[in-house]
């Protein structure tokens, strides 16, 4: 079972109920509003700041799909709230910013404070491994972005050829 519903009773879209002002965010965590687009806080955080722009005319989730004048704007809104994001956390050099659109059907930009990255903050490259190895086979319901053990370099190859044969 899901933590939250996607649509209302009313078989609405949740983010378009929250962008008509009809319903407000779980937690009421709204920080962020223009002509054209709203960012929250997650009522579901899993670090501090964790947030969700959603542009308030309603797209289909897979954000990659909308017209690039749109999605152009989306990502520049996106960056102003990963700004302020980074103004206000003091320990936070960078934000990570990820597009999976799997758990409400309307186009949003969920944005990760990271946290403990104050080198970054001031200009310093410090390289930040995981121990994790994990590699997906299929999609688990979230996107990690460390990395898993080093692949078969002839594997990518043959990998890399298909998808240029792709283009074709």
């Amino acid at each position: 079972m899901a933590k939250y519903d996607f649509k209302t009773k009313e078989e609405k879209c949740i983010f378009c109920e929250i962008t008509k002002k009809n319903i407000k965010p779980l937690g009421e965590g709204l920080f962020y509003e223009d002509k054209e687009y709203m960012a929250f806080l997650s009522p579901f955080p899993n670090t501090k700041g964790f947030s969700i722009v959603i542009p308030k005319k309603h797209f289909d989730g897979d954000v990659l799909k909308m017209p690039d004048k749109e999605l152009n704007k989306f990502i520049l809104t996106s960056k102003k709230v990963a700004n302020i994001l980074l103004n206000y956390f003091e320990d936070v050099g960078r934000i990570g910013l990820i597009m999976e659109g799997t758990g409400i059907d309307h186009a949003h930009i969920k944005l990760f404070p990271m946290h403990n990255t104050p080198e970054l903050k001031r200009g310093e490259f410090k390289q930040f491994n995981s121990s994790n190895n994990k590699y997906f086979e299929t999609y688990e319901g979230y996107i990690s972005s460390h990395d898993s053990l080093k692949a078969d370099e002839k594997e990518l190859q043959k990998l890399a050829k298909r998808l240029q044969e792709s283009q074709r």
